[in-house]
């Protein structure tokens, strides 16, 4: 069989596997996506959509990770090197049997250094085999540009480690012309820090120059939620939750990533532990209970 033939063979069979699969929905991504709080946002605009109240969603974002399986030297003090997503991607694809993936790279993929032709065409390489293998375990795949570096004081970014960063989204931007599915929302937050800014002059998005504090985290929920809403056929026009409603959707989406990252695996040391998935599942239906109530 023609290779081009078979690529839309299984890019087909994925996608009907999608559309007759109960949803099964999965972020992964580093420490931002790990830190959840841009996930529990959209999980949450997620769940006022018609039929997904209950859906399964999970967060297995894993800090200092990478798609490109690069680490620079003495990383955590030379403690142990970034883990490589696709070291445990078998695993995770296997067990949570995902429909729809959600992925947010880069941030750590150009570990740390100015652009550079062999780490740009890694991390390249590293996306390319993330969306294939999930189309392989019959996923959608919606991939997210990598947010900002720095935005907050361009001195302490002299290597513009941003600008490697927009050049690494807009690769990804440049692949929709071959059919893949992916939100910018880079140019997007830098529009939104910048308007913030002009309303209050002290706010910071990222005190360390790269994990957004609540904020920032909210800007990259609302840039995903623009372009996935009209992407997925979903109503765009849902309030995020907030209050005790978002703190109840936090619980049990900390509690399932924790859960599912010690059942699948991975080599990230001072992860916390979880309980059993199904204790988990049956913590987070508790919750969920209470959240739609």
């Amino acid at each position: 069989m023609p290779r081009l033939l078979l690529v839309l063979l299984v890019l087909f069979t994925a996608q009907v596997r999608a559309d007759k699969q109960e949803p099964r929905i999965l972020f992964l991504g580093d420490s931002i996506t790990y830190g959840g709080n841009w996930t529990v946002y959209v999980e949450s605009a997620i769940r006022a959509q018609k039929g997904m109240a209950r859906a399964t969603i999970v967060n297995m974002g894993l800090s200092s990770e990478t798609t490109s399986g690069l680490s620079e030297p003495g990383h955590a003090g030379g403690a142990f090197p970034r883990p490589d997503l696709h070291e445990r991607l078998g695993r995770v694809l296997a067990e949570f049997k995902p429909t729809l993936v959600i992925a947010c790279y880069g941030i750590n993929d150009g570990i740390y250094l100015p652009l550079e032709a062999q780490r740009q065409l890694a991390f390249q390489d590293g996306v390319i085999r993330l969306r294939l293998a999930c189309i392989r375990a019959g996923a959608q795949v919606v991939m997210v540009t990598p947010p900002l570096y720095a935005p907050d004081n361009r001195a302490k970014d002299p290597i513009n480690y941003d600008g490697v960063m927009e050049a690494y989204g807009a690769w990804l931007v440049a692949q929709r012309a071959a059919g893949w599915q992916v939100i910018d929302i880079h140019h997007l937050l830098h529009q939104a820090v910048a308007a913030e800014k002009k309303a209050d002059p002290t706010f910071i998005y990222a005190k360390d120059n790269l994990h957004p504090g609540e904020q920032g985290h909210l800007f990259m929920a609302q840039a995903v939620w623009q372009s996935l809403a009209p992407m997925m056929k979903w109503k765009a026009d849902v309030a995020f939750a907030e209050g005790e409603k978002l703190k109840l959707l936090r619980e049990s989406s900390a509690t399932l990533r924790d859960a599912w990252l010690k059942q699948t695996g991975h080599k990230r040391p001072g992860v916390k532990g979880g309980l059993p998935v199904g204790e988990a599942e049956a913590r987070s239906a508790q919750l969920l209970k209470e959240y739609l109530n």
